[in-house]
């Protein structure tokens, strides 16, 4: 009984950890973005923390659906078809809890839904989904499997309270 319990634990670790790793490489992929294309540093987060939720979000689903699949093409489509939705789904939930369009890929080309999606950004979802199942998932099963529980347990408390209470201030503020 024992070890179905703390695997429990391990796996909600597991996805709350692809959460915050994923969301902390989104954001630092924002941050590269204002570089190559503004020119200049460019803080695209809606968090006070260096953290962009979509994409912790969006590794979060694909860990979730994609976990055990270890073929590279299966990965990049399933990646690139699960991102599109949960960025198309996302763009709309965002406006309508935030009153503004926070991305818009119109002046992308082959862009879809008023530049809500389009098909360069959809193809750099499919390859963060290798990256996603490829690199980062195996590391946080290694890492949380040699973590006691109560240290899991802690560290998922402290994400989830960062992230909330974050989100509070900037939305409720």
């Amino acid at each position: 009984m024992e070890a179905k319990k703390n695997k429990g634990y391990v796996k909600i670790t597991q996805y709350i950890f692809c959460f915050a790793v994923g969301s902390f490489i989104g954001w630092l992929y924002e941050i590269a973005m204002g570089f190559i294309v503004w020119k200049h540093y460019m803080d695209r987060g809606v968090l006070h923390l260096p953290l962009c939720p979509i994409y912790g979000f969006g590794a979060f689903v694909i860990m979730a659906f994609l976990g055990k699949r270890r073929r590279l093409p299966v990965i990049f489509v399933y990646g690139v078809v699960i991102s599109t939705v949960v960025e198309l789904g996302a763009s709309y939930v965002i406006e309508w809890i935030a009153g503004q369009q926070l991305w818009d890929y119109s002046h992308w080309p082959l862009h879809f839904f008023q530049g809500r999606i389009s098909l360069p950004s959809s193809v750099f979802f499919g390859i963060f989904s290798i990256l996603v199942i490829g690199i980062l998932y195996p590391q946080i099963e290694k890492w949380v499997g040699k973590m006691p529980a109560w240290a899991a347990v802690l560290l998922d408390i402290i994400i989830v309270a960062a992230v909330a209470v974050d989100a509070a201030i900037i939305f409720l503020g």
